[in-house]
């Protein structure tokens, strides 16, 4: 019981409530160039699974796709929004080769 508890804590830690300021579409890639695959409705509420400089990865109703950053914030963290998550590989500390 323990183990399975274990595999999923990641990805659980790895994901935040995300709130849309505005109407928004839901991308197929961190850009404008890729399609629209969705689209959110002003205050419509969406996990946010990663974010990058300018665009974060979210899953709407069962689908993945990116959001500008800009469009959405953390509800529990003001207008501004806030994403921090864990480095997808962390660097070994400088004494790990000893």
């Amino acid at each position: 019981m323990l183990a399975a508890g274990l595999v999923l804590m990641p990805a659980i830690a790895s994901a935040a409530p995300g709130l849309a300021n505005v109407n928004a579409n839901v991308r197929s890639g961190p850009g404008t160039g890729y399609r629209i695959v969705d689209t959110l409705k002003k205050g419509e509420y969406v996990i946010v699974k990663d974010c990058g400089a300018n665009w974060c990865l979210i899953s709407h109703i069962g689908n993945d796709g990116y959001v500008s950053r800009a469009l959405i914030h953390n509800p529990y963290y003001g207008s501004k929004g806030y994403y921090q998550f864990a480095p997808k590989h962390p660097q070994p500390g400088r004494d790990s080769n000893r």
